[in-house]
């Protein structure tokens, strides 16, 4: 996605929609018109000329040989296209108007000249071009990429997001296309580096676990921080290494940098030949002669350039969205510069990739700049913060994770009980292009061009969303029933399991907000679980049922403790919500209303004890016994509800919490919870403290990408009021119900045994008008966008320091109002946007005493603007568009439409091009925060335990009766994982493409430094763990992250960098605040043990006897 040329980034693609005329060439070469420094032979009188300065060739053909030359400057030319699977329309769209043109039309022209070169990213994209070739062409493609002509980077199904997506969805994504490129074109294709060029911010984790784990050594973007990009292009720092694990230290250094684009970044560059109209024109009988323009131009680019670079190399990356689609428009422009170029001999100009670039980088033997800081939030200009992002599109960004977790439990599944896609009766209809055989493969590419950095991002058009979340469901549907096949292959039965996994129609079937046929509708019936984790775990299953009366069983007969609690009104309100009454009268509306009504009355719990890798069943059946829930209007004044760990205090008088305290170790803060909303811009100016006067005006709109408030003021949601607060009291959980207004609400849980306090969020529909305030415009509604926040505020002096995840890995410090140390000191024009980061697993803060961290159970925007407060803003609703492409205001509702009163063909209120027939609410967010407080090193430890649990809980299928499998409990490993160590993946869906053999990939949940017990090394035994029949190891190779080459290949060729802090110290300060793991254990393959450092990830290919 290219954002327009007035945000200082290059939009070499929008050229040709220009005219261009005469002299106006300059302007298609990049819109820098510079004085030239010769006499141009055009501008001379006719008898005065003389012989032109360059002619071509006699026989028109074009010298394209060459490569770098020492001793001058070296221009890389890149020739590359940048395609979004999914952005203003959807990837199937984009690829049938115009990728296919582009991989089409670049692999004959790269056979016309083997000099010419081309890198692409977008797996997916290949994909679906390489199953609609001949033999003949997929020859021509398998020879340009054994030539070195077309390089991929990334190599990923797409260009993930970096801010979205948990570090699972990432490696599986970028495994999926490396897979691909292996299984077609083998080792040649194997990715160097990473090509991040559109992502609005960049990770720790996508560089070195992404990048340099997997065996590639650079990673180049388009965007960076205006602040940081002024301050390094003036100091020749645009290029550095980047050390982004504090864990793995100098072992995951990856060469970084951002690319020049015409001096202000962006991912084109000073040249653009992508339309009809901008020409080298070197022929002198013919009109319009401009290559002696062209090359002089050409030089002042790069002599300019070369003042913010090290070393005599820079690189040119020559396209954009969508270029190429005629690809003789570049190629046959680029050979003529290429061959006059050479000829003038000022400058040195060759066809390149990134990875010939970094390679005369890595020769230059110099000592580059060390970085470990990421690139969060990113700002283009003062006001201009892309951190909107982080929250926008929730529902997607939920379905992702929830069905990435499906598909890894599913793979565990597939390869233990031995389903294969033959049984499978209802494949997806419209898969993903193949890689494996898997049952699980659609729904792997599904989810995985899900990830894309204008998918899960949440900055797509809504029709672009519905797709992606269309193609989820569907791929998901054939899992499902792959599900429902092992349950019965593993526990030998018969059975017909159903699935409450909130992929029907509307709100059926959907355990979030409580229903389940299966369960509702039933006066016996039986839940299958599957656990993923490769450890115990006891976990709280959750249940709709029709009637207070229930009683629980294992499979064994023994009855388990169970509580009944009637379901509030809130949550039956919530599949209302999917009626769109269009058009529909009043008795058309209470049938539809009727049909989409919950039927179910109560919520039946019970704990769960699930063994590791393994599978257990409950039985639930209808009795005579009377509930035990005592539910009961709070009383005035103070009030506390308690588990084994927490006692926490409410105040009916302000309707909140007021104190949190941790019993076992006795502290004890105080603890508010609240629900409040910014109020959108529509541009305008920023009166906050600590903002220069000459810096708060700006037109700026908070949109899908941006998000920037009018003011600091957190707005109440809704009339002010004090919330109401509601105790159902039990014997395994005690809820307390707060009501904020009819579209924010919040259940506090406190479970029996469980060392977190769970608070579950529900907002929206959230209204576009504030009939609560004074109408601003008189006889017109105040519709204005809101963005909404859950807000933690504790007694914990915190000193402005806060904590995030990356992607679900290491903890990375933030400060208020200030960045890391390799940042120049933050001007601070935006204190609410400029504050806000990724939260893509938890949050944090601290004193020299306690820490309180809140986990996430999906991705969003997260700060901490005053000392001991945590925010997380769950769900937006705006107005305005933020002007960044997407053309359409981040407006969305339950139905999956936001096209009020648009006529066919047009624009509606709210932006969506479409046929006008939408009358359905806001769109309306269920989701959980686990709040775990107290002594630091025990909630550095509790805390990644209970995530696990959280991000991947046990797989359920329900059945309408009481089942009894042969084997009641199975774990299908002999001993379970070290409690610091994740079974990450465990799938059959390569083994095609690896000699038969599975991926099994495990994972370091620690980093160094988080706890004294739990961050250090860690041995594993896999021949004790996989010693089971049918899953007892035969053979184990490692290799690099994406199982392309072996592990060792991957050492040999990785890059070794000298590195220097150009702070004073303060880089290395901060690199050194933890003692990191260099160097990587060897792999023992004789008795198949290794030695994991913290945050590592171990992938290898395994045979099972």
């Amino acid at each position: 996605m290219q954002v327009a040329a007035a945000l200082l980034l290059s939009s070499v693609g929008a050229l040709d929609k220009k005219h261009i005329n005469g002299d106006d060439w300059v302007s298609a070469l990049g819109g820098h018109d510079r004085k030239p420094t010769i006499p141009l032979w055009a501008d001379k009188p006719p008898r005065e000329r003389g012989p032109p300065p360059y002619v071509p060739p006699k026989d028109w053909v074009y010298n394209t040989t060459g490569g770098p030359v020492e001793g001058k400057i070296n221009v890389h030319l890149v020739p590359h296209t940048h395609d979004d699977t999914g952005w203003q329309v959807t990837v199937d769209q984009y690829f049938f108007t115009e990728v296919y043109y582009v991989i089409d039309t670049v692999i004959t022209r790269l056979m016309e000249d083997p000099n010419r070169k081309f890198m692409y990213v977008e797996v997916g994209f290949f994909a679906r071009w390489w199953d609609q070739q001949p033999e003949k062409k997929k020859d021509m493609a398998r020879q340009v990429v054994k030539n070195g002509q077309l390089e991929f980077v990334n190599g990923g199904w797409c260009m993930h997001d970096e801010a979205s997506p948990y570090y699972v969805e990432m490696v599986d994504q970028t495994t999926r296309g490396h897979q691909f490129l292996k299984k077609n074109f083998g080792i040649d294709a194997m990715p160097k580096g990473t090509w991040q060029i559109d992502p609005f911010g960049h990770s720790n984790t996508n560089a070195w676990l992404i990048g340099a784990e997997s065996g590639m050594n650079y990673e180049f973007w388009g965007r960076m921080d205006y602040q940081d990009f002024a301050m390094r292009k003036n100091q020749s720092r645009l290029e550095w290494i980047w050390q982004g694990s504090q864990s793995l230290g100098d072992s995951a250094q990856i060469f970084a940098g951002e690319l020049f684009g015409q001096g202000n970044g962006g991912y084109g560059t000073w040249v653009g030949f992508d339309g009809s109209n901008n020409q080298v024109q070197d022929d002198p009988s013919r009109h319009d002669y401009n290559v002696d323009n062209v090359i002089d131009q050409f030089v002042q680019h790069a002599q300019e350039q070369a003042k913010s670079f090290r070393t005599d190399h820079q690189i040119w990356a020559c396209g954009s969205d969508f270029n190429y689609q005629n690809a003789i428009h570049w190629y046959r422009n680029l050979d003529k510069l290429i061959h006059y170029i050479n000829k003038n001999g000022t400058v040195n100009a060759f066809y390149s990739t990134p990875t010939i670039y970094v390679e005369q980088k890595q020769k230059a033997n110099l000592t580059w700049e060390v970085r470990q800081d990421d690139i969060f939030p990113l700002g283009d200009a003062a006001h201009h913060y892309w951190s909107g992002y982080f929250t926008s599109r929730p529902s997607l960004k939920r379905q992702v994770h929830v069905a990435s977790n499906f598909l890894n439990a599913a793979r565990q599944m597939e390869v233990i009980g031995k389903v294969n896609t033959s049984e499978i009766h209802n494949p997806t209809e419209r898969p993903a292009p193949p890689v494996g055989p898997s049952w699980t493969d659609s729904l792997e590419g599904t989810v995985g061009v899900a990830t894309h950095h204008d998918g899960m991002s949440g900055t797509e058009r809504q029709d672009v969303s519905n797709d992606y979340e269309m193609r989820i469901s569907e791929s998901h549907g054939e899992v499902e029933e792959g599900v429902a096949l092992s349950f019965n292959k593993l526990m030998n039965l018969n059975e017909k399991f159903e699935h409450c996994n909130c992929n029907s129609m509307g709100g059926d079937n959907c355990l979030n907000i409580s229903m389940c046929a299966t369960t509702s509708d039933s006066s016996t019936f039986s839940v299958a679980a599957w656990n993923p984790l490769a450890r115990w775990s006891t976990q709280w299953i959750r249940v709709p049922v029709t009637g207070t009366n229930w009683k629980v069983s294992n499979i064994n007969g023994t009855e388990v403790p169970s509580q009944v609690s009637e379901i509030d009104d809130r949550t039956h309100s919530l599949p209302l919500l999917y009626l769109n009454a269009f058009n529909m009268t009043a008795a058309e509306i209470a049938k539809k209303k009727a049909e989409l009504a919950n039927n179910a009355t109560h919520i039946l719990s019970f704990r769960a004890f699930l063994p590791a890798v393994g599978y257990t069943a409950y039985t639930a059946v209808k009795t005579s016994q009377k509930s035990s829930v005592e539910r009961r209007k709070a009383a005035p004044g103070l009030f506390t509800i308690s588990n084994d760990l927490y006692d926490v205090e409410f105040n009916t008088d302000i309707g909140t919490t007021t104190k949190i305290t941790n019993k076992e170790t006795g502290l004890s803060t105080p603890f508010a919870v609240s629900v409040g909303w910014y109020n959108s811009s529509v541009g305008g100016c920023t009166h906050d403290a600590g903002v220069a006067k000459k810096d708060q005006c700006d037109g700026q709109k908070s949109g899908a990408y941006i998000f920037r408030s009018n003011t600091s003021t957190v707005f109440y949601p809704g009339q002010t009021q004090v919330p109401t607060l509601r105790v159902v009291n039990g014997s395994l959980v005690t809820e307390v119900y707060q009501q904020f207004s009819d579209w924010a609400t919040i259940v506090y849980r406190l479970w029996k045994d469980r060392s977190f306090v769970e608070v579950e969020w529900t907002v929206g529909p959230i209204p576009v008008d504030t009939p609560w305030f004074p109408s601003v415009n008189k006889g017109k509604p105040n519709n204005w966008g809101k963005e909404v926040i859950v807000k933690y505020s504790t007694g914990i002096q915190s000193a402005g320091t806060f904590y995030t995840d990356s992607n679900g890995r290491e903890m990375v410090k933030r400060q208020y109002n200030k960045r890391g140390p390799s940042y120049p000191p933050l001007v601070v024009n935006e204190p609410v946007a400029g504050n806000y980061y990724p939260v893509n697993a938890m949050i944090s803060v601290n004193d020299d005493k306690q820490e309180l961290v809140v986990l996430t159970d999906v991705s969003q925007a997260g700060a901490s603007l005053q000392d001991g407060e945590i925010e997380l803003m769950v769900h937006r609703r705006l107005q305005m568009d933020d002007s960044r492409g997407v053309q359409e205001p981040l407006n969305e509702t339950m139905c999956g439409c936001n096209d009020i009163n648009a006529p066919p063909g047009s624009m509606g209120e709210h932006g969506h091009e479409a046929d006008g027939g939408c009358f359905c609410a806001g769109l309306t967010m269920r989701g959980k925060h686990l709040i775990v407080f107290g002594d630091t090193e025990k909630v550095h430890v509790t805390r990644r335990q209970e995530l696990e649990e959280l991000t991947f809980p046990a797989t359920l299928a329900f059945t309408n009766t009481a089942i009894k499998p042969a084997v009641p409990v199975k774990s299908f490993i002999s001993q379970p994982l070290p409690p610091q160590i994740k079974l990450l993946t465990l799938t059959n869906n390569y083994a095609d493409i690896n000699d038969g053999k599975l991926l099994l990939r495990v994972a370091h949940l620690y980093s160094v430094g988080e706890s004294k017990t739990m961050s250090v090394p860690v041995n594993v035994n896999f021949a004790a763990v996989f010693a089971q029949a049918g899953l007892k190891i035969a053979s184990m190779e490692e290799t690099q992250l994406t199982a392309f080459q072996s592990q060792t290949k991957t050492d040999e060729q990785r890059f070794k960098w000298k590195t220097y802090d150009p702070t004073g110290g303060k880089v290395l300060e901060q690199l050194s605040e933890f003692k990191s793991f260099d160097q990587r254990f060897p792999f023992n393959a004789k008795d198949f043990t290794v030695t994991v450092r913290p945050m590592e990830v171990r992938t290898y290919l395994v045979t099972f006897q």
